[in-house]
């Protein structure tokens, strides 16, 4: 249609999430000292999205909401639905997404069955990404009354442990 545009996840993206979450310290949601870490993680992936080039084999156009709820499973393939969100964004975006969202026990299958060769830093980079669309999902609810349980009981864990976790280049995607 005309004037549509589809969504980019860049550096502008997790900026804007960023400042969108210091709303909720305003209204309580959030506390200083998780704000304080979002605006650090935020520094740290907007210099790690200005390190890593965006090449035709590293970014391009992604769902951007690879959950269960929307693939299919047809003759043995995967066929995902539902292309509300998709975007341009690094290609790594939609396997954070999905590992995010998978249950632990099955995210080393995953990685197997979609061919990631895990490096120590590509490793840091997917999850760098999943941190980064928990935090712009997150901002798009600040205040969304339903989420503030939510945002109480969850940011504080989110912040306080896989935030601070990237931040000393610990790996938690198997954690979270």
């Amino acid at each position: 249609p005309a004037g549509f545009r589809r969504l980019i996840y860049d550096e502008i993206t997790i900026v804007q999430a960023c400042d969108n979450l210091g709303k909720g310290i305003q209204s309580g949601i959030i506390g200083n000292d998780d704000y304080r870490i979002v605006c650090d993680v935020t520094k740290l992936i907007c210099s790690l999205f200005a390190n890593t080039p965006k090449t035709k084999a590293s970014w391009g156009l992604v769902h951007a909401d690879f959950l269960s709820g929307n693939l299919l499973i047809r003759e043995g393939q995967l066929i995902p639905i539902d292309f509300s969100l998709s975007g341009w964004a690094y290609y790594l975006l939609d396997p954070a997404i999905c590992l995010c969202n998978l249950k632990k026990h099955l995210r080393k299958a995953f990685i197997a069955g979609y061919g990631l060769q895990l490096t120590e830093e590509r490793l840091y980079f997917i999850e760098a990404l999943a941190l980064y669309i928990i935090l712009v999902a997150a901002s798009r609810q600040i205040n969304n009354i339903v989420w503030k349980s939510w945002f109480e009981k969850r940011f504080p864990v989110i912040t306080g442990e896989f935030c601070q976790k990237l931040q000393r280049h610990v790996s938690f995607i198997y954690d979270i």
